[in-house]
């Protein structure tokens, strides 16, 4: 497995995710009442291609966003899409370190870690919570989502994306095996292709948690925070009282 192993897809992400944006933005959409900009700055941890950097700027024009993305690929995708808004790069920092090495202001406005929780093993997403609560606002919130399946199981491989650019076609192809009541191992292939012939082909694997809902409202209880979904089986709400 790569050190980066989003590089891997770096080439193609926002094909790849293109899926998946409707949901979370919907979803931002429904948490944006909930962002304090004027208690601090908004964190997107691990802010991959900065999809959704670009979507609070969009939505909060005044807000200060910390994008937290240890990857150096996504990262690079991030920095260029925020170039192209000159706007916004007095309001922005991205942190190229990991969640728990980079320095996290005394008080933040909300957060978003969508796609990322499962990286961090049980130990680790009790500290991720335990700072989120200690520096979110009263009745501030941050929005995660919990990513399917609920439950580890077999997952056979299946395309999850498809997306023709010209005359290349880009496939999205995943796979999965349970390991334990929480972690998988996920085998993910990206392909190009023209016609039938295959440009390119990389696989890599990767470790990702699938805590239950119960499991996770329980440790966010333990540092009075409460879970709310959302209503799509899949974002969640993390609030301050």
């Amino acid at each position: 497995m790569p050190d980066d192993a989003y590089a891997v897809t770096s080439g193609a992400y926002d094909l790849f995710a293109a899926s998946a944006r409707p949901a979370q933005l919907a979803a931002l959409d429904a948490v944006e009442g909930l962002l304090r900009p004027e208690a601090g700055p908004i964190l997107d941890i691990g802010a991959g291609s900065g999809t959704l950097t670009a979507a609070l700027f969009e939505r909060l024009p005044s807000a200060r966003v910390l994008a937290i993305e240890p990857s150096f690929a996504m990262r690079a995708l991030a920095l260029s899409r925020l170039a192209a808004h000159p706007a916004w790069c007095e309001r922005v920092t991205v942190r190229p370190e990991d969640f728990f090495s980079a320095a996290l202001p005394a008080r933040i406005g909300g957060a978003l870690l969508l796609g990322v929780l499962g990286h961090f093993d049980p130990g680790e997403r009790a500290a991720v919570l335990a700072e989120l609560a200690a520096r979110l606002p009263d009745g501030g919130a941050a929005l995660l989502d919990l990513q399917a399946p609920e439950r580890p199981r077999r997952v056979e491989a299946y395309e999850f994306t498809v997306a023709q650019i010209g005359e290349i076609t880009y496939r999205g192809i995943a796979e999965a095996w349970p390991l334990d009541g929480e972690l998988m191992r996920w085998r993910m292939t990206s392909l190009s292709l023209e016609g039938e012939r295959v440009l390119t082909e990389h696989t890599y694997e990767m470790l990702f948690r699938h805590p239950a809902p119960s499991t996770v409202e329980r440790e966010a209880a333990q540092v009075g925070l409460t879970l709310e979904p959302l209503g799509d089986e899949l974002h969640w709400i993390l609030r301050r009282p």
